[in-house]
């Protein structure tokens, strides 16, 4: 089942050049440009094991569209229906299949806020 998502979130994505390499300020940090995504947040403590094998604690649960892949490590910023504003990090991300591993309903990523 696709939860609905009525909410809003923001990833930041690297800005790339003609060639398809990451443009660069002067202090060799990557030029980001915000992205916006539909979305459906959940505040919920868990704790992720990340690529690594890491276990990180993770208070912010987001299920995002299978047209939006951030990538591990991209910024997010989300304003709720108050006006409280959370940033954060992507720790890591999940997805949602179907039994014969075929269709991806949503994406599930856990970030740090």
């Amino acid at each position: 089942m696709k939860p609905p998502m009525r909410q809003k979130i923001w990833f930041d994505y690297p800005v790339y050049d003609d060639e398809g390499n990451p443009i660069k300020d002067r202090y060799g940090k990557t030029k980001t440009e915000p992205k916006e995504s539909k979305a459906r947040v959940q505040f919920k403590a868990n704790i992720v094991k990340d690529a690594k094998g890491e276990e990180k604690r993770t208070s912010v649960e987001v299920d995002l569209p299978t047209s939006f892949n951030p990538a591990v490590g991209a910024g997010y910023e989300y304003t709720d229906n108050d006006g409280n504003t959370t940033t954060g990090t992507l720790i890591s991300k999940d997805e949602a299949i179907n039994l014969a591993g075929t269709k991806v309903y949503y994406r599930t990523v856990y970030c740090d806020g």
